[in-house]
């Protein structure tokens, strides 16, 4: 990753409705280099510039925030040349290929779709969005304007879950039948805090489940049944959401989040010939520990990091894909539709459903 150094002063407004380039033009006119922005200065976005050093073949090259202020502080700390006092700034600078969106939830959809009509690819964090009515708005978005598009559901790109995934497909744990994936934690009842507020996409299940949800998905593929169970706070949020999946293969998964439960933060894949577990935080491991037959063995990768997605955001630029086969479009839309039912049977609902 290559990065200037920030001036301290935010950049003149471009007019809208800059010119669109292709995946080709892009990759041809910037070998090797794919130019980033950052759309948010919170702190998942802070995160992401704090790995964004260990990419390959990116550069940090502009913020955007709500305030220009911010957007400035963000762009010195993080050594990134220009700072945009807002996301219509950002979406007209001509200098940037693809805008990571780390706004809140109920922004995703009106951002993603902002700029990539500004002909800007995009990774979207996860949730992509808060339902599916918006994933579509997103993913027609991408397709009218030949934009790459993915959600940065970053589990899907650590080494350590990408390794028990193969053990498991090379049946190392003979056929699976059962999995326990747990994402619960305990935080006070604060109705104004983004995750007890239904005005920003809060509750456990989108902020929390989805990382569940997504394990056993990676493992088993699309379930053939998704029953819910839950508590349901007083601000209307889930405050605990509890899914018994089942496959036709006869597999099931029992996958729980929460924000006012202590819960295992471990998950554990259980087949005919052993079991994989995965020590707490299960979704940010770097170690998993196989039990295959009589053998047991425990793998460390390399550290989880944010940075795995961006390296899968260049390569599917630098090979003119437009979804990654990793995290396609169409594994994001069912899971949405899943927590879209799941929400149903808990009885929430945002003000966009």
């Amino acid at each position: 990753m290559t990065a200037g150094r920030a001036s301290g002063q935010g950049s003149s407004a471009y007019p809208c409705g800059c010119k669109r380039q292709s995946h080709g033009d892009i990759m041809e006119q910037h070998p090797g280099i794919v130019r980033w922005g950052i759309s948010s200065t919170g702190n998942i976005a802070s995160q992401f510039a704090d790995a964004f050093g260990q990419a390959e073949g990116g550069q940090l090259v502009a913020v955007g925030s709500r305030s220009q202020d911010s957007a400035v502080q963000f762009a010195a700390t993080y050594e990134i040349p220009r700072a945009h006092g807002s996301n219509v700034d950002l979406a007209a600078d001509p200098d940037i290929d693809i805008v990571y969106v780390a706004s809140v939830q109920p922004a995703h959809v009106h951002d993603t779709v902002m700029f990539l009509e500004a002909g800007k690819h995009v990774l979207v964090e996860k949730p992509i969005a808060l339902n599916v009515a918006e994933v579509d708005r997103m993913t027609a978005a991408a397709q009218a304007n030949d934009r790459f598009l993915m959600e940065a559901m970053w589990m899907r790109f650590n080494p350590a879950h990408i390794e028990a995934v193969k053990r498991i497909n090379d049946g190392a744990i003979g056929e699976v039948r059962r999995i326990h994936a747990d994402f619960s934690f305990a935080m006070p009842f604060d109705p104004d805090h983004r995750l007890w507020n239904l005005d920003t996409g809060g509750g456990a299940l989108l902020d929390l489940g989805v990382y569940p949800l997504t394990f056993a998905w990676w493992i088993l593929g699309e379930p053939s049944s998704i029953a819910a169970a839950g508590h349901v706070a007083e601000s209307g949020v889930d405050a605990e959401t509890s899914l018994l999946c089942r496959w036709d293969s006869g597999a099931s998964a029992t996958l729980t989040c929460g924000i006012d439960v202590v819960g295992t933060l471990a998950a554990r894949v259980e087949g005919t010939d052993g079991f994989i577990e995965f020590p707490p935080p299960a979704h940010a491991t770097n170690t998993v520990i196989v039990q295959s037959g009589a053998e047991r063995e425990e793998i460390t990768e390399s550290p989880p990091s944010l940075h795995y997605q961006v390296d899968e955001v260049n390569r599917c630029l630098a090979a003119g894909e437009q979804q990654s086969p990793q995290m396609d479009w169409a594994t994001s839309r069912a899971m949405i539709a899943a927590c879209d039912a799941a929400r149903a049977e808990l009885g929430v609902r945002y003000p966009s459903d």
